[in-house]
């Protein structure tokens, strides 16, 4: 009698394991839970677009006579002076490969884990080959990436290109891409800067030459393939050196990159948007100033005036706090004059992003503080008069620069003079909004993961990630139909004092779940 051997069919662990995963949230996750979080994110949305339309609506001749003005009108003129073609295309390609480059140099871009640094890098073995497959394996990454990334936007900026041409352009911004990250790896070889002026003339002729690559990626796309050959062959010259050199990186450079990439990598893995501006953020380190340790030192007469005192100190002493607006809004003023005459609805989606982009920045102090709540639990004060105090100094920075952009747009031909008050007042809601971002709900790990078309996502993470953009897009609103009226009618100006002030009040007497 014989025995036929009986094959087991194979065993998939990925298989098993996202079945598992998904009976198990589907068994513990109760219908009622799930319509709530629904009903609570469709409600929230609603209401926004409500008071959006109904502000339109209660402006409606105002609107009706700002959109028949023609169909040649623009929010911001364009300059009396002629601008190359493309100027606008070349000055967000810089930008793009100026954010690379500093990204790249946070993140190494030459970098070790923390066993290979703490074991390897103490012994006589040569260093490069230990670097150089991570760095290779980085350089694809991001020419991939980027270059699949510019497609979407370079068809939207220049429509008139060839598929092919986007394509050449495409692989040419990746090309770029990988340029700035070589110029990171570069200065990590080069001696430390004694100084910030030494470390800012050391990035003068990076920045050069990304200026001089955004404008091949430009000059690509129309089709002029000679010169995405001549990027590619100062790429590889650029590799070549930098590959040269990598023995002579710092032991400590190489163990700093691997640290802050691989928490960079936990908080995107972890879906913690304020965990991935402390990844990226500079050490927090502050200017140090005896007339400011004085004035701190006197205290306050009330708690609430000590705490305030305090929080003033600590974010007129928090190091690089006005890079990111001060740039953006010089971009976006560079956008608006290089773009040409563009529909007012194109220029009111830049001054959007333009806000998104520079009001989580002034929340890094509330962000700091955020880390441990307990010890806001500990102060003689309520929690809404804490919170009052981590909005007063973003509110007040935040009022300055949307006041300072409206001036901006005043003087490019936007409206009159009555957009700065509106803007100020739209601050006050940006610099709450930015306090309530960096409070945002930490994602429960201990209960099971909700499923989505995008995967499996924890619970609560959903509503937590868009918390902060939500008042932003409130406080938005006003000012968007301002800009676009062209002046502020006294019932707009009330509603944006309105919706700053709800803002403010959602930061104050809103209770972490």
């Amino acid at each position: 009698m014989t025995t036929e051997a009986v094959q087991a069919p194979p065993f998939n662990p990925v298989r098993y394991t996202r079945q598992a995963s998904r009976a198990f949230s589907r068994s513990r996750t109760r219908f009622r839970d799930v319509f709530v979080d629904v009903y609570t994110a469709v409600l929230a949305l609603g209401t926004i677009a409500a008071l959006a339309v109904g502000l339109v609506l209660a402006l409606r001749d105002q609107v009706a006579q700002a959109w028949n003005v023609g169909s040649g009108r623009t929010l911001v003129a364009p300059p009396s002076f002629s601008l190359p073609d493309g100027a606008a295309a070349a000055v967000l390609v810089f930008a793009a490969l100026a954010v690379v480059m500093v990204i790249a140099r946070k993140l190494g871009p030459a970098a070790v884990s923390g066993p290979e640094g703490y074991w390897w890098l103490g012994l006589p073995l040569e260093r490069r080959p230990m670097v150089a497959g991570r760095l290779t394996r980085r350089l694809l990454l991001v020419w991939a990436g980027t270059a699949v990334l510019y497609l979407p936007f370079g068809f939207v900026m220049d429509l008139e290109t060839s598929v092919r041409g986007q394509v050449l352009a495409a692989a040419t911004f990746g090309v770029g891409a990988v340029c700035a990250a070589l110029l990171a790896g570069l200065q990590q070889a080069r001696p430390a800067p004694r100084s910030a002026a030494e470390r800012r003339r050391g990035l003068l002729p990076g920045l050069l030459a990304l200026a001089l690559l955004s404008l091949v990626t430009v000059r690509v796309a129309a089709g002029s393939w000679v010169l995405a050959v001549g990027g590619l062959g100062v790429t590889v010259a650029l590799g070549l050196l930098v590959f040269s050199r990598l023995d002579r990186i710092p032991g400590r450079e190489l163990i700093r990159g691997g640290a802050v990439s691989g928490h960079t990598g936990a908080a995107v893995y972890l879906m913690d948007l304020n965990e991935v501006g402390r990844a990226l953020s500079a050490e927090p380190d502050g200017v140090a100033s005896d007339r400011a340790a004085r004035w701190y030192a006197r205290g306050g007469r009330t708690p609430f005036g000590s705490l305030l005192r305090a929080d003033t100190a600590a974010f007129l002493r928090t190091r690089g706090l006005w890079v990111r607006p001060v740039l953006v809004l010089a971009l976006c003023a560079a956008l608006l004059l290089a773009g040409g005459a563009q529909p007012p609805l194109v220029q009111l989606g830049m001054i959007a992003v333009a806000v998104f982009a520079a009001a989580p920045a002034l929340g890094a102090v509330a962000r700091r503080t955020a880390i441990m709540p307990g010890l806001d639990m500990l102060l003689p004060l309520s929690v809404s008069l804490v919170r009052l105090s981590r909005m007063a100094l973003p509110a007040a920075a935040l009022a300055l620069w949307t006041a300072a952009l409206c001036a901006v747009l005043v003087l490019l031909g936007a409206g009159d003079t009555s957009l700065i008050a509106l803007g100020a007042l739209a601050g006050v809601g940006f610099g709450a909004s930015a306090v309530r971002g960096a409070y945002r709900v930490q994602p429960d790990w201990s209960l099971p993961p909700k499923d989505t078309p995008f995967g499996p996502i924890p619970s609560a993470q959903a509503g937590s990630m868009v918390c902060g953009f939500d008042t932003t897009l409130l406080a938005l609103v006003p000012l968007l139909l301002g800009l676009f009226l062209g002046y502020v009618p006294g019932v707009l100006l009330l509603a944006q004092a309105a919706f700053s002030a709800v803002c403010v009040l959602v930061v104050m007497y809103s209770q972490p779940r």
